[in-house]
């Protein structure tokens, strides 16, 4: 249960959260969907003054076409992501990718912005934005800026927002041609547990059949989601092998730092990303090939 102690808050507008946010301080804390808010306040991990609950700020909950991409707002919740046509018209996995967060309830509650915010390691949605190139609009009392989604993530539930900051939409780059895109969740055990290992590629074919581009992403094998920077270098330029996809994943598990947990120690983790890189990236490949 919620300590009695703590103020409820339901701003109308971001003016109105700066303010709330300006009287509570680092004792404020902002929740949209609230899944994992109530859960970290029931297990008395949190004890806030204040809770800012900014679901009822207008124009935070729709998905658009932009010029150059889509964007999506930050109080969009991933059922709605999951339906989307635009999302599945940009790309089918990324809305695959929010169909396999937790449970039907979670999904209908949690937020795209609050699942970024939240910044633990071993959510799905990250991964599949990684691979996409992702970036998110921050907003605060003085003004706002956009930062890169690999720059966001900075370690265990650490991300670059700082206190009065708020997630206001997340950004996609539109498709480009002979580009596709595939999630991977490995599930241990039941449908809704944590994945054992999130893999997501993107991959640009160029006319000549190599690799124009590429970005290898993974969750739940870290501190924070990553792109395997040195797996993506290696590929681009090259035409696809099974010797240079293993090579790649030799690269991919170096960079990961897998914890030893119910889902498996690190040495079966950083075997999976071996495998499912190679999985990965042929199902992008595949995706390449439908759209074409």
């Amino acid at each position: 249960m919620m300590a009695a102690s703590v103020e409820y808050h339901e701003p109308q507008s971001l003016e109105e959260t700066w303010d709330l946010i300006k009287r509570y301080g680092e004792d404020g804390r902002i929740m949209a969907g609230g899944t994992a808010v109530v859960l970290l306040l029931r297990q008395r991990l949190l004890s806030p003054l204040g809770l800012i609950n900014i679901q009822r700020i207008a124009g935070l909950d729709s998905i658009e076409q932009t010029a150059d991409g889509v964007a999506i707002g930050a109080l969009v919740t991933h059922a709605e992501a999951q339906r989307s046509p635009m999302l599945a018209d940009h790309y089918a996995a990324l809305a695959q990718t929010f169909a396999k967060v937790a449970t039907p309830r979670i999904r209908n509650a949690g937020t795209v912005g609050g699942n970024l915010a939240h910044g633990d390691p071993h959510l799905d949605p990250p991964v599949t934005l990684l691979a996409l190139d992702a970036r998110v609009t921050v907003q605060c009392a003085k003004g706002s800026g956009d930062i890169a989604l690999s720059d966001f993530f900075r370690d265990y539930y650490e991300t670059a927002l700082r206190t009065g900051d708020i997630l206001t939409r997340i950004y996609l780059p539109a498709r480009p041609p002979r580009s596709g895109l595939s999630f991977i969740k490995f599930l241990p055990r039941s449908q809704d547990d944590y994945a054992a290992v999130d893999v997501a590629a993107w991959i640009q074919i160029a006319e000549d059949g190599t690799v124009a581009d590429a970005r290898l992403a993974f969750g739940s094998v870290g501190p924070i989601p990553f792109r395997a920077m040195e797996a993506e270098k290696l590929v681009r330029g090259q035409r696809l092998t099974d010797e240079l996809l293993a090579e790649a994943g030799e690269l991919a598990a170096a960079a990961a730092d897998p914890e030893d947990d119910v889902r498996g120690s690190p040495a079966y983790k950083r075997e999976l990303i071996k495998v499912l890189l190679k999985r990965a990236v042929a199902q992008a490949i595949a995706d390449v090939q439908g759209d074409a």
